[in-house]
């Protein structure tokens, strides 16, 4: 790797502008939001392996692309992180045989590891030494590593550096079910794979993109509020604390409802003073709107029952449940209250038929 980390460029994304970093070798990319050598004490690490079939041609059979993603996010909401992508496919082996494990799964029905082991490859030979070596320079000791793989956070602590588990959650399809099962079962990742799975216990929700998304104001579903279209409820919530200026409008036209979010957190000095009393009036508005206007997500919500909804992140503790339990789940809340608010309707609907 390069003595200094001079050679950088930005690296604009969906989720916000990121760093891309010149390690010294084509094999480790090296992406940080935020200055690198600025990343604090024990900032969020995704140590990522290459995976060509998912993140560069889409495939859906295994859930590497999905990973990236919600690390990526993870990172550009706490507006600071480090993500370091290895080369290293098929688990260490390589291209050529991971083509072959896959070609094995598909015309044998095996899993992931009896392919392998037809093959007479070991399970994973990953090598995460550049990481250690990139955190000591960086005088970093302790990381919250994101990840469900045991293997990276014990190669990393009998390296020399502490480290706290932050789950991905996997978006599930009938294309990777039976690897991320396979994952969990027979090479110890901690998938939360049955977290929504018992049919009366709580909903948990955050990024659009997995089970139950349809809940997040994030959700890429347009509504109407206030005269204009917005791209989605967060868009809506996000520029009321501009109303009246042009930053409401510029707001609005953000690509995304992350770059959105953003936005209104640089203009905070100059949100309306007001803002407090009323946020939870103007996000039931949102959701009313969100909910009244899509009949298929009124649906969604009705199917819920008389589950709790609960609006799970560490990021959040006022609308979120901060992680534990603690946060006060304000957007649950008001998601059951306009659950309440079809379900009354639908039976006035049905009694006046």
């Amino acid at each position: 790797m390069n003595d200094k980390f001079n050679n950088w460029c930005a690296l604009p994304t969906p989720m916000g502008e990121f760093r891309m970093y010149d390690s010294g070798d084509e094999h480790i990319r090296i992406v940080s939001m935020g200055e690198i050598e600025d990343l604090g004490s024990n900032p969020l690490l995704r140590v990522h392996s290459s995976c060509m079939a998912s993140e560069v041609f889409g495939a859906a059979d295994c859930d590497c692309a999905d990973q990236l993603h919600e690390s990526m996010k993870l990172i550009a909401t706490e507006g600071r992180g480090l993500v370091v992508h290895l080369h290293q496919e098929g688990r260490g082996q390589g291209l050529s045989q991971k083509i072959r494990a896959v070609r094995f799964m598909q015309r044998d029905r095996l899993d992931t590891v009896e392919a392998f082991e037809a093959l007479g490859l070991e399970q994973d030979t990953r090598d995460y030494a550049p990481v250690v070596a990139l955190l000591r320079r960086l005088g970093i000791s302790s990381v919250r590593l994101i990840s469900n793989n045991p293997r990276k956070i014990n190669y990393l602590e009998q390296h020399g550096v502490h480290v706290t588990m932050v789950n991905t959650h996997p978006i599930v399809r009938p294309e990777n079910i039976d690897y991320l099962r396979t994952k969990k079962a027979k090479l110890g990742h901690k998938l939360p794979l049955d977290e929504n799975g018992r049919p009366n216990g709580p909903i948990h929700f955050y990024h659009s993109d997995q089970p139950w998304g349809e809940l997040s104001n994030f959700s890429r579903h347009a509504v109407f509020a206030g005269g204009r279209v917005w791209p989605t409820v967060e868009h809506f919530y996000q520029a009321q604390k501009f109303v009246g200026t042009p930053h409401d409008e510029a707001i609005r036209r953000c690509q995304t409802p992350m770059l959105a979010k953003k936005r209104a957190a640089a203009l905070a000095e100059e949100r309306r003073e007001d803002w407090p009393t009323v946020k939870e009036d103007v996000m039931l508005e949102g959701l009313r709107a969100k909910f009244g206007q899509h009949p298929d997500l009124a649906d969604r919500l009705l199917s819920s029952g008389d589950r709790v909804l609960v609006e799970h992140t560490r990021d959040d503790t006022y609308w979120g449940d901060g992680g534990d339990g603690t946060g006060k789940n304000q957007l649950g809340h008001l998601l059951m209250q306009v659950r309440e608010e079809l379900r009354r309707t639908a039976e006035d609907k049905q009694h006046s038929d």
